[in-house]
């Protein structure tokens, strides 16, 4: 099995922790390491370095070298352009041999029960020695959550494997409310496997206009050019003949925003003084005073300031294109 990291992530949803020159894939959040330095250590415990690559964008070729000097220079394939996961999957995807297992993940997640994450990841790897089709992973939802997609499931097969029925995208709270009380409702994980064979196969058929740019022999600059900017959800697995989802039920964030920091647990900075508020989170280097005000995040470093709702959370990213360069 080879595993391919996603790791060209832009990031701009933790502005002013994150920023181009340093996502989130680059920032130590949980620990002293990165999340991507995280990711590599999770795969590394079952996966030799060899067999670990990483597709990220050009811009951060040197420092991904740097975060991760275990890994072949020629295991890190570097994207010209951001294009989404359709095109970063299909461009290690063609690397390998056609009965190759692939595991894809993203780089900037948090798991921190390995050993379960790999028994989850040893399932799925046998599922695929005797079916043929494409496998995601549905975490157990263990609260209303509407930042994440859904993966609806359908009959079971095994123990922790069963058909996937449907991709929902992000519900409001009526809904995801709703998906918590049918018990067969999962987040989307983000994370697949496939053989290299079928994956190819089912790109030609479903998304032929990402698969195809990668095929016809050009330099990678003209292959970016060509291909559109699409997320392998909507290319292929939304599409997909046989898609198959393992139940995991390790604890799993996608980090999206910063109350995922808060529900995780992290600490305001020591430094801040907080009264007469409630579902503050603060992350500053600064002496800070908080003062009547609910529901905010405050995040001060020396690339800016940011105070914001936090409802709006998912607006940062259209706000930081207002900034002066």
């Amino acid at each position: 099995m080879k595993c391919v990291i996603l790791a060209g992530g832009s990031g701009e949803r933790f502005w002013p922790l994150s920023t181009k020159e340093t996502p989130k894939q680059f920032l130590k959040l949980f620990s002293d390491k990165t999340l991507l330095r995280e990711t590599f250590e999770r795969i590394a415990f079952k996966l030799s370095p060899k067999d670990i690559y990483i597709v990220t964008n050009r811009a951060y070729a040197e420092t991904t070298y740097k975060e991760l000097p275990e890994i072949p220079r020629q295991n890190v394939l570097l994207e010209p352009a951001k294009k989404n996961t359709a095109p970063a999957c299909s461009l290690a995807s063609l690397n390998f041999e056609d009965g190759e297992t692939i595991f894809v993940v993203p780089s900037d997640h948090y798991i921190p029960e390995t050993e379960k994450f790999w028994h989850h990841v040893q399932i799925a790897e046998d599922f695929l020695k005797d079916h043929e089709g494409i496998i995601t992973f549905g975490i157990t939802p263990t609260r209303v959550e509407t930042g994440y997609g859904y993966i609806e499931s359908g009959e079971q097969l095994q123990e922790n494997v069963f058909k996937v029925k449907k991709f929902h995208e992000k519900p409001d709270v009526q809904t995801a409310t709703f998906y918590l009380s049918q018990g067969n409702y999962f987040w989307n994980s983000g994370m697949f496997m496939w053989k290299k064979s079928y994956f190819v196969e089912q790109m030609k058929k479903h998304a032929p206009e990402v698969i195809a740019p990668f095929l016809e022999n050009l330099d990678i600059e003209k292959v970016y050019e060509k291909v559109p900017s699409i997320s392998i959800d909507y290319a292929l697995m939304e599409k997909a003949d046989a898609v198959y989802m393992v139940k995991a039920s390790f604890i799993w964030s996608d980090v999206g925003n910063f109350n995922s920091l808060k529900e995780m647990g992290l600490k305001n900075s020591e430094h801040c003084i907080i009264e007469s508020s409630e579902n503050v989170f603060v992350r500053t280097t600064k002496p800070t005073i908080v003062i009547g005000v609910d529901n905010t995040v405050v995040v001060e470093t020396e690339n800016g300031l940011l105070v914001c709702n936090t409802s709006m959370l998912d607006r940062i990213k259209e706000a930081i294109k207002k900034l002066p360069h």
